[in-house]
């Protein structure tokens, strides 16, 4: 009987000591964002059965593009006329009009990551996005020292 609790007694004292030990509040992993370049792009569309996007929307209806790609030199969305740039504090009882949502004096350009386009005008509305990258990245081209994507995201805009 006193081997058992001896056993058992070593054997706690070992985990005790693993487990004491091999918790380093170190941390050696460094996130390699600052060494790689990636073009990553969210939307808010509902996706389809296949889980591809489905890029209509309806008439005074918004959607959200956000640019989450690394290793940037530069950035930003262009739109067209019949779309605008809306400020991101509505709530949900606010679906009846975005148009007061709208950024005056916002122009038809913005570098922030994150927009939200309202759709004013029917038909095909194109909202392109221009990155440059100090590196490769999928769909760029070079350009000089450079690479260049230049994206546009084609959206249907119906009558609801």
């Amino acid at each position: 009987m006193k081997n058992i609790q001896k056993i058992v007694k070593i054997t706690l004292l070992l985990m005790f000591f693993c487990l004491a030990f091999s918790c380093s509040e170190e941390d050696d992993y460094e996130p390699p964002y600052g060494d790689f370049s990636s073009l990553t792009v969210w939307t808010s569309f509902d996706l389809d059965e296949d889980e591809q996007e489905k890029r209509v929307i309806g008439l005074n209806k918004y959607v959200a593009f956000n640019d989450l790609s690394r290793g940037l030199v530069s950035h930003q969305w262009e739109i067209e006329d019949g779309m605008h740039f809306i400020s991101g504090n509505f709530t949900a009882a606010d679906t009846l009009n975005y148009a007061r949502f709208i950024k005056p004096n916002a122009g038809k350009i913005s570098t922030d990551n994150l927009v939200y386009v309202l759709f004013t005008e029917l038909g095909e509305k194109d909202i392109k996005l221009v990155n440059i990258f100090k590196d490769s990245v999928a769909e760029s081209v070079k350009s000089g020292d450079v690479w260049k994507v230049d994206k546009t995201i084609t959206v249907t805009v119906l009558e609801e």
